[in-house]
């Protein structure tokens, strides 16, 4: 069994847990609650040369929609730390945003069952080339559990901050934790124009690539359907002729 690939009791695992998180988040995708306090301005990107190299990366392997994605899960998952009271390394959890998609819609791998592991790997090449190996750790676990259906706390901050980031702006979980107001002003600064045929695209592609992944079970099981019903995609955001795509 190549790395990341589910066995039947991992696939009714992941098909289950998803199942029941679903239907407890519903409620909030149709009523919002008041949401905790949260910065009137964008999160700033981490000044150092490894967070400069990996916006590199990310702007020049990415498509357009994805990068954008990759930016708004950065200011996610700063606001979701902020809210959730975490403490995570800045600079890791950046790289982790910026670079969680790069192997996603790859082709098939003889080693990697799952595009988040195969991603993780590349991410944590990276960084060990640049850093620590204690921070390319860091970056890989947060990127190789990204797609879990439930948030890996055990992992560490990066991690569970990025899987919320990335499941928030996919599919709208943990929505109403945070104000609408700053959910204005991050669409509005990182348009998500594309991004949900493009997703959509990609996940098809990964199950019939990686038919044993976590991102198969979860397509299989009805992502598209979630993702139909994202709030984010129902903010009515100025028009920004300068948004980052």
């Amino acid at each position: 069994m190549k790395s990341g690939e589910l066995g039947i009791a991992g696939i009714l695992r992941v098909a289950l847990t998803a199942g029941a998180l679903t239907a407890v988040d519903l409620p909030a995708r149709l009523l919002r609650r008041p949401g905790k306090s949260s910065p009137a301005t964008l999160f700033g990107l981490p000044d150092s040369r490894l967070a400069t190299d990996a916006l590199t990366e990310a702007r020049e392997t990415l498509s357009p929609a994805t990068f954008a994605h990759s930016l708004r899960c950065w200011q996610w998952a700063m606001a979701f730390g902020a809210v959730d009271g975490l403490s995570p390394d800045p600079e890791a959890l950046f790289v982790a945003c910026a670079l969680h998609d790069v192997a996603l819609g790859a082709p098939a791998d003889p080693h990697a069952g799952c595009f988040a592991v195969l991603g993780a790997r590349q991410a944590r090449n990276f960084v060990a080339d640049r850093d620590t190996e204690a921070r390319a750790e860091t970056v890989a676990t947060a990127i190789a559990r990204h797609m879990d259906p439930a948030t890996p706390k055990r992992h560490g901050p990066e991690a569970a901050l990025l899987h919320d980031a990335a499941h928030f702006d996919v599919a709208g979980t943990r929505y109403g934790t945070l104000p609408e107001a700053f959910e204005r002003l991050v669409v509005g600064e990182y348009s998500r124009a594309g991004f949900n045929r493009e997703f959509a695209t990609m996940m098809r592609h990964e199950r019939r690539v990686r038919p044993r992944s976590t991102a198969s079970v979860l397509w299989t099981g009805g992502m598209a359907g979630v993702i139909a019903l994202n709030p984010l995609d129902r903010l009515r955001v100025p028009e920004n002729p300068g948004a980052r795509t």
